[in-house]
């Protein structure tokens, strides 16, 4: 089974790979498919700020629904702490025995690590937001290409903020075990924020 779609600004979703037969105005939309689920799932977290509406989910044909339904969830409040820092988030869907492949240096390992990161990247990003661009959901992994936003009115590592607007992408591997994330694999798009920030200048 798969299901792919896409949410547009507005809120109107445009479905792929669904049948839908649009009636009178007072009865909406009659949808066919065992996936409509996932719609109604994401309707209601479009209602709550805090947790990033994917823009396209993709996945695995072979997943039975209530799994990719567990997966689908987990990844949004992952992302939801992303997206605003809450702690309650993290502790919803990441484990405990959390651990990092990626780990840059002076960081801390582990689920520490996921709130020293965020809190750190805060003190110079305030009005961080993260939105979801793609996630691919499989047997038990989540894949995810992000987009971070902001604006640098914080310093960092000793350096005065430059009050620029910042934007960069980000990619996941997320491996879920247990109902939660318990490793990762991370990369960012270091070189264009510390551009964006003007601390590199490659002219």
């Amino acid at each position: 089974m798969r299901l792919d779609f896409k949410v547009d600004p507005s809120g109107i979703e445009e479905f792929e790979n669904l049948k839908i037969i649009k009636m009178i105005p007072s009865l909406k939309y009659c949808v066919f498919s065992a996936s409509i689920v996932f719609v109604g799932m994401l309707a209601v977290k479009a209602q709550d700020k805090d947790i990033p509406v994917p823009k396209s989910v993709s996945t695995d044909r072979a997943l039975p629904q209530a799994e990719a339904k567990k997966l689908l969830n987990i990844g949004e409040l992952f992302y939801a702490f992303w997206n605003t820092g809450k702690e309650k988030y993290l502790d919803e869907s990441v484990s405990k025995d959390f651990f990092d492949n990626t780990l840059p240096k002076g960081r801390p390992q582990g689920y520490k690590g996921v709130l020293f990161a965020s809190a750190n990247f805060r003190k110079a990003v305030p009005d961080l937001k993260c939105s979801v661009e793609d996630l691919i959901i499989t047997k038990d992994k989540i894949i995810c290409r992000q987009v971070y936003t902001g604006h640098n009115t914080g310093s960092l590592g000793g350096h005065k903020a430059s009050g620029n607007p910042i934007r960069f992408i980000a990619i996941d591997i997320l491996h879920v075990r247990g109902g939660k994330v318990y490793e990762d694999w991370h990369l960012e798009d270091n070189l264009t924020f510390l551009q964006q920030i003007g601390l590199v200048n490659l002219k």
